[in-house]
C-alpha cells in the first residue's frame, strides 16, 4: 500500500467517525428535548390508533408514522426509540411496556436486552 492509499483510508475512517459522533449527539439533542419522539413504521394508512393517541398523551411522547415510505437507516430510529424507552422506564417504571403497542420499530429487540 503506498501513502496516498493510506492517506485516503486515513481520511475516509476520519469522516465516517465524525459523522457517527454528530448522529450520535443529534439523538442526544433529542432525548434531551421536551417532546419524545417514537417512531412506528406505517404503510399507506396510518398505523396510530387512538390507544397510541391517548399513550401518548399519559406519557408526554408523541409517535411519528413514517407512512409508506421507510426509512433506510433503521438502526438509527432503532437507537433512538430505546433512548425513549430508557426515558419511559425512569420517568414511569415498567407498566408503559405493557401499554405500548410491540410493533414499534425496535421495542422487542429492546426488550428482549
Amino acid at each position: 500500500m503506498n501513502f496516498k492509499q493510506i492517506i485516503i483510508i486515513f481520511l475516509f475512517s476520519f469522516t465516517l467517525q465524525a459523522q457517527e459522533k454528530k448522529q450520535n449527539d443529534t439523538i442526544k439533542i433529542e432525548i434531551n428535548s421536551n417532546t419524545k419522539t417514537i417512531y412506528v413504521l406505517g404503510g399507506i394508512a396510518s398505523v396510530i390508533t387512538k390507544e397510541d393517541l391517548a399513550f401518548a398523551k399519559k406519557y408526554n411522547v408523541k409517535f411519528y408514522d413514517f407512512g409508506c415510505i421507510a426509512p433506510t437507516n433503521f438502526e438509527e430510529y432503532e437507537t433512538k426509540n430505546e433512548l425513549v424507552f430508557e426515558y419511559l422506564n425512569k420517568s414511569y417504571g415498567n407498566q408503559w411496556q405493557k401499554e405500548i403497542k410491540p410493533s414499534v420499530l425496535g421495542f422487542e429487540k429492546w426488550k428482549k436486552k
